[in-house]
């Protein structure tokens, strides 16, 4: 019986395939940290750090490497300039998909536990400017501060811990059966594939009555 759902957000939870040329535009002068954090992400992926910044400290340190420029550099574009910009193009140009409010409500007034699980942060700061109610979320949460880059297996049991739930009880909807599905499977959590682009509704048919 499913007690929780995990959720990932971007291309998720909205159609996020442009979103990538709306962050080169606003972030024109720093092409090459662009490059190194989405590489060196890459490269981090599936391993585990610890859960207090471990991760994003080796994330730092890497980009560090491969651009020349400090590690406390890095981190204030990081946080003051690639994730702010995220947020902006987000709120002025993407919109959440007409399914997401009916499901997310659905599944509330079920009674099940609701976890927003990115890759990325500034997850509140995304749903906000979405227009999603994050009130509606138990947790909020991205995959480094839980420990590692998606697919961490530990990444994925410490947010199913942070919500006492058993993995065989949750169901993680993503849109990379690479990240999403394979963090998933290797939790026995069970998983479904949810449509990158715009749909108006999302068929959990198969699994409805492990919903009920």
């Amino acid at each position: 019986m499913i007690k929780a759902v995990i959720f990932d957000l971007d291309g998720t939870l909205y159609d996020n395939s442009k979103l990538p040329f709306y962050v080169i535009i606003r972030n024109i002068f720093h092409l090459r940290s662009l490059y190194a954090e989405r590489m060196c992400r890459h490269k981090i992926s599936g391993r585990f750090y610890g859960t207090k910044g471990a991760a994003y400290d080796e994330l730092f340190r890497r980009i560090s490497a491969m651009t020349g420029k400090s590690v406390a550099r890095v981190s204030r574009w990081y946080w003051g300039v690639y994730m702010p910009s995220q947020v902006k193009a987000i709120k002025k140009h993407m919109h959440p998909k007409p399914w997401v409010e009916p499901k997310l409500k659905s599944l509330k007034e079920k009674g099940l536990k609701l976890v927003c699980f990115s890759e990325y942060s500034f997850i509140k700061e995304k749903l906000t400017a979405l227009g999603i109610d994050t009130g509606l979320f138990d947790l909020m949460i991205d995959a480094p501060t839980a420990g590692g880059c998606k697919p961490c297996r530990k990444a994925f049991m410490y947010v199913a811990a942070k919500i006492d739930t058993h993995p065989a009880n949750i169901l993680v909807l993503g849109d990379r059966e690479d990240t999403d599905g394979a963090g998933a499977e290797s939790c026995n959590m069970k998983f479904h594939l949810v449509p990158k682009k715009d749909t108006l509704k999302l068929d959990l048919s198969h699994i409805d009555k492990a919903l009920e």
